[in-house]
């Protein structure tokens, strides 16, 4: 068979056609060698919190971080076991060079991992190219993050940043820094990750607020402490009325607060972020606030099991039970009626029998008719029944015998 017979029994590579921001782009499909044609992105986002604190020197250093990342025994094994799967994103701005990793360095570094293991054997050279998508050169900074949001925050398991990454990037790709322009705003950001806007706004913020955290640490390990408090720090921007104070930066009243809940991060005195959804109610007790402010490790955990034991308490039940009717009757499913009303008469009776101890109930209802008569209308009279002002009658008679036959009150 002549080589030219050979030569066309050979596969074609393969074109895809992938819509990334509004543009359908044309991406061919190639085997590149992975040491001497790629090269790691060193600002890969998945890498952020994982580089060492001196910087990096290699791409060693980059190889190193990547198999601290979640997911990578896993993804090695299914490699060594299955091979390369599924093409990487690569991109070089000329025809010089190497092609730059955007995504797909995990694969990338577990290749060359697996290539130097089996220099020889069977699977020698096994692992020696890359399959990839190669990005056009005039593929852009703005396309770049919808192609890494759209595989890496939408994405599950391996392929998930993490929270504090995902903040992180969409905090650098919506606000503008340094005098440039963000790449995109909140709405298109959330088209393109087919997220809410107030998902991506929730983010945008909680990193907002995270980077002032690791401002008020400063030390080289500030930034790895937030990604690992992210989700108590993110809890706490949001808490009920103490999260907008929190984050009311240009306010410096509340710059003393702000600096002891962030302590109190440091500190770990919260055990998980559930326990910073009561950072208002422990606020609001002065002996709670300033136990979370001993430092003590994990004591949030100790407090929130107080709150919600006393939200379930009789008075806790009480203070919520005027909204929770005022939303019964709004979405009209009970029909309250009398039976109802006299039931919390009942119960109002007996709490002023215990707030006035020896006073009789029959004063506590006497002032509530009493009021409810001075505030009476005319059509409040009309609309009683013939058998409703005969008892009345008859009762205030018997009222008004009783008061003449004991010479009237003191």
């Amino acid at each position: 068979m002549s080589d030219a017979a050979t030569m066309s029994m050979e596969p074609k590579p393969r074109v895809y056609f992938e819509k990334i921001g509004d543009v359908e782009w044309e991406l061919h499909e190639a085997r590149l060698d992975i040491y001497d044609e790629l090269k790691l992105w060193d600002e890969n986002p998945r890498l952020q919190t994982k580089l060492p604190v001196s910087g990096i020197s290699s791409e060693a250093d980059l190889e190193a971080a990547l198999q601290n990342t979640g997911g990578y025994e896993n993804l090695r094994r299914s490699i060594d076991d299955l091979g390369q799967m599924e093409p990487i994103y690569v991109w070089r701005p000329n025809d010089h060079g190497k092609y730059l990793v955007l995504e797909g360095a995990t694969r990338v570094s577990i290749l060359r991992e697996l290539d130097r293991k089996h220099l020889k054997g069977i699977k020698e050279g096994k692992y020696r190219y890359a399959k990839v998508k190669i990005l056009p050169s005039h593929f852009g900074e703005k396309e770049r993050a919808i192609l890494l949001a759209r595989i890496h925050v939408r994405g599950t398991g391996v392929r998930a940043w993490g929270r504090y990454i995902e903040a992180k990037f969409i905090h650098e790709t919506v606000v503008a820094d340094n005098g440039q322009p963000a790449l995109m705003n909140v709405t298109q950001m959330a088209q393109y990750m087919e997220k809410s806007v107030s998902w991506v706004q929730r983010l945008r913020d909680a990193y907002e607020f995270g980077s002032r955290f690791v401002e008020h640490v400063d030390d080289d390990e500030a930034e790895q402490l937030a990604a690992r408090h992210f989700s108590t720090l993110e809890e706490i921007s949001k808490a009920k009325l103490i999260g907008s104070q929190l984050r009311d930066y240009n306010n410096a009243k509340h710059d003393d607060l702000r600096t002891e809940v962030f302590d109190m991060v440091k500190n770990e005195v919260f055990k998980e972020y559930r326990d910073a959804r009561f950072l208002k109610d422990f606020h609001d007790d002065p002996d709670k606030w300033e136990q979370l402010k001993s430092g003590e490790k994990h004591i949030a955990s100790r407090l929130a099991m107080e709150v919600k034991s006393n939200a379930s308490s009789v008075k806790a039940k009480i203070a919520s039970l005027e909204q929770q009717v005022r939303r019964t009757i709004e979405r009209g499913e009970v029909d309250f009626n009398d039976d109802d009303i006299n039931s919390l008469q009942l119960a109002i009776t007996h709490m002023h029998e215990q707030i006035h101890p020896g006073v009789r109930p029959f004063r506590v209802a006497l002032k509530s008719i009493t009021q409810s008569l001075s505030e009476a209308s005319m059509a409040d009279v009309k609309a009683l029944d013939k058998d409703e002002m005969t008892d009345f009658q008859e009762a205030l008679e018997y009222f008004n015998g009783l008061v003449e036959r004991h010479g009237g009150v003191s």
